[in-house]
């Protein structure tokens, strides 16, 4: 949860909006702090008194941006309905909001239209942004892209920007370097931002996810404990504590933190914790209550096939090669060529289990599909160094296992 709702400001002006939903007479909130009610609302879960707060600073304030921007983004982001939320989108009075700008090209975004977004933002940036807001404007559009995971485009417009010893810029500049795999090149420039605000919660969950992504695991985990210390419902610093002891193997421990971190969450789509969850029971030899934890995956997932993969897999690192295997082949070969996921692990499992013409088959998919899911979960069927390519050859059969 963002700090600013611990503060006092933000607790007095919860009081102020509560009192005067019991009728009370006092001083009315401006449009963006009624606003910042509806976002805590939604951040604690309470998403019926978030759209309540949000409707009241519409009711208060007919021609004001954020409310109704905020009532577009839960269409999208909680409801997932692109097209809700454009709608609401155009019942925004100022046309010409930069707010309003971005909120349509996230939608683009969303429904996978970078380059349409682009398009637009860039239309508005010539023809109709006051040129003493362009500057803001570079880097508001380059955070966009970048929080879609979208790094060409982020660094398209990061480029442009001039405002290169602004915080903003060089945290986006280092969240790029990130996406490149140059940790620790980003990590540098986080550090120095951290020199000058060493209690900035999301430098610091961002250097964590860094040393994590170049297995430093134990320094990821001492930088998310510095996150936590500032902020103990930090969300993102809770996960990669979690993610962290994961690693290391420390799993009685990361089952606390991904249990917290579900306490922080309870509106999100967290079906990939309750499979990681899942994964830790099976490895305590707790079967039960890990087929709970991939039922409960299953009912919260906005995409289930991918879920089931999922499950799969850790059925599969768990030694439940048969389990695994009818996840698997009830589900894989379904799919459109443009799903990558599964098909080396349906191979082992064919393979496991003495299935030797579906071995053949379904390694032929793989390879076609996802040479690098093959490398990670075969390549220790074949002589070393040999190409995923080279698996459906003749020459190169599995060694007796």
């Amino acid at each position: 949860m963002d700090i600013y709702y611990h503060s006092d400001r933000f607790r007095q002006l919860l009081r102020r909006y509560e009192a005067l939903q019991q009728g009370d007479t006092g001083e009315l909130p401006d449009a963006e702090e009624l606003t910042d009610v509806a976002e805590y609302y939604h951040t604690v879960g309470e998403d019926g008194k978030a759209m309540e707060a949000a409707d009241y600073a519409v009711r208060m304030y007919p021609t004001a941006t954020a409310p109704v921007a905020f009532k577009s983004r839960m269409a999208l982001l909680t409801d997932d309905d692109p097209q809700r939320a454009g709608e609401i989108a155009e019942t925004i009075v100022d046309k010409t909001d930069l707010d309003y700008l971005y909120l349509k090209a996230e939608i683009m975004v969303a429904e996978g239209a970078a380059d349409a977004a682009d398009r637009f933002l860039q239309a508005h940036y010539d023809e109709t942004v006051d040129p003493d807001d362009r500057e803001d404007y570079i880097l508001d559009v380059a955070a966009l892209f970048s929080d879609y995971e979208e790094t060409d485009y982020t660094e398209k417009w990061l480029a442009r920007s001039s405002m290169t010893d602004e915080n903003d810029y060089k945290e986006l500049q280092a969240r790029v370097l990130k996406s490149h795999g140059r940790y620790e090149e980003s990590e540098a420039i986080l550090n120095d931002l951290l020199d000058a605000d060493p209690y900035s919660g999301p430098y610091w969950n961002q250097l964590a996810q860094n040393q994590f992504l170049r297995n430093d695991i134990r320094d990821s985990i001492t930088s998310s404990e510095y996150s936590i210390a500032i902020n103990p419902e930090d969300e993102e610093a809770v996960l990669n504590k979690a993610n962290g002891l994961f690693t290391l193997g420390n799993y009685a421990e990361s089952l606390k933190y991904y249990e917290r971190y579900k306490q922080l969450c309870p509106r999100q789509d967290i079906s990939v914790i309750d499979v990681t969850i899942g994964h830790i029971r099976l490895m305590q030899g707790q079967a039960v209550e890990a087929q709970q934890c991939y039922r409960q995956a299953l009912s919260e997932s906005k995409d289930k096939a991918l879920t089931l993969v999922h499950i799969g897999i850790s059925a599969f690192d768990n030694g439940y090669v048969e389990y695994a295997y009818r996840i698997f082949i009830s589900l894989l070969p379904e799919q459109e060529d443009g799903w990558d996921i599964g098909f080396a692990y349906l191979a082992r499992c064919c393979y496991e289990l003495k299935k030797e013409k579906e071995y053949r088959l379904f390694l032929q998919k793989a390879v076609e599909r996802n040479p690098e899911e093959c490398i990670e979960v075969l390549a220790d069927l074949y002589p070393e160094g040999t190409r995923p390519q080279d698996y459906l050859t003749s020459d190169f059969r599995p060694q007796d296992s």
